[in-house]
């Protein structure tokens, strides 16, 4: 993905480099880092299945995930679980626990953001009645060997499920 950014945003010059995450203005010495963006997604249980989502919006539109999103300023990555669900797909999980983490890649606007997605484990009680239509386009509920790595969108979520095949038998 090529560099969208044309001038600094302190200074306003164009006389400026950008090597690996970090962002120097030659002209007024400003330096913006591009850190990794921490993010969750989470494999919910409910009875014998999980709730597999299937994406509303590009990137990867149409292709399987699992539901979740970016950690918000000043939030731990357990809140972040809890208000991710809630809004997507309106239900809270119990049994939540921490699993592991991959590194991940999503462009997004012309920029590529690096993410460390951490995964997590929870059980519903319910099946979401409704769900957040601009960023998911459905759910299935599915055995875990069901999910094909082929129809996932993310490297670090094919990483993930593949991982937690093995986890769990």
């Amino acid at each position: 993905m090529k560099n969208n950014f044309k001038y600094c945003p302190n200074c306003g010059s164009n006389n400026f480099k950008i090597e690996n995450n970090r962002f120097e203005c030659e002209n007024c010495r400003f330096v913006l880092f591009n850190n990794t963006a921490a993010a969750v997604a989470v494999f919910i249980k409910f009875e014998d299945k999980f709730i597999i989502t299937k994406r509303g919006r590009n990137p990867q539109k149409g292709m399987l995930d699992l539901p979740g999103g970016f950690v918000d300023p000043g939030e731990s990555a357990e809140e972040a679980v809890a208000r991710e669900i809630y809004e997507e797909l309106g239900i809270e999980i119990k049994n939540t626990r921490y699993l592991f983490s991959y590194p991940n890649k999503y462009p997004y606007k012309n920029v590529l953001y690096n993410t460390c997605d951490m995964f997590f484990y929870g059980e519903a009680l319910e099946i979401p009645a409704k769900i957040q239509r601009e960023e998911i386009e459905g759910i299935i509920l599915m055995n875990i060997d069901e999910i094909k790595i082929e129809d996932i969108g993310f490297n670090s979520i094919k990483n993930a499920v593949s991982k937690f095949k093995k986890i769990i038998k």
